[in-house]
């Protein structure tokens, strides 16, 4: 039948017949055999260019990484160096112990002195409250020459410890010596050594 039809046709419409059946085989083998390796080449070229931009996410990443690796480091340096400006019970007693020879090297001699008590906690200094913080004030009483008593400040002052001068006040004892007497209120601060977790 389907011979019959062919042989019915003239030579155009086989030839187109022809071309048709060719044209449908051609896009019939596009579909079974290019197209799946377009897919694949298509999804090769997205992943490539994914994986391209994971890799410059994954730099930058690694650089604010390393860029925050090194504020942190300078953070602990500063907080090692903030930590030495305050003493520790055991340096803070010997301070406070050596006022008066500190005093006597000076060229001062110490009239009275009244040895620390301790404030937990302190608020001063327009400072949040730091837990790990105590203050200890002693107020020392000296005699001696200005000069005397401007060298016994730098020396209590020259210190890796911050020592604070709260108060200082002066009075004359006799109009006629030149050696007033001079009561310092002294401030240190203790770091209170965290209790380590065992």
């Amino acid at each position: 039948m389907v011979t019959n039809h062919l042989a019915k046709m003239s030579a155009s419409s086989r030839r187109a017949s022809a071309a048709a059946l060719i044209a449908i085989a051609a896009i019939a083998m596009y579909g079974w055999i290019v197209a799946p390796y377009t897919a694949s080449l298509r999804a090769a070229q997205r992943y490539e260019s994914g994986v391209d931009m994971i890799a410059q996410k994954n730099e930058t990443i690694a650089q604010t990484v390393k860029a925050k690796q090194e504020i942190l480091k300078k953070l602990r340096e500063g907080s090692i160096q903030f930590q030495s400006t305050f003493f520790t019970a055991d340096r803070a007693n010997q301070f406070f112990s050596d006022l008066q020879a500190i005093s006597q090297e000076a060229g001062c001699t110490v009239y009275s002195l009244n040895l620390p008590n301790t404030q937990a906690n302190p608020g001063a200094r327009g400072s949040q409250q730091m837990p790990d913080l105590v203050a200890r004030s002693a107020i020392l009483t000296v005699v001696g020459s200005y000069e005397n008593l401007i060298k016994l400040i730098e020396r209590l002052q020259a210190r890796s410890e911050r020592v604070w001068i709260d108060a200082l006040q002066i009075e004359t004892i006799d109009y006629r010596s030149a050696q007033p007497r001079c009561e310092i209120t002294i401030t240190v601060y203790t770091m209170q050594e965290k209790e380590s977790d065992s």
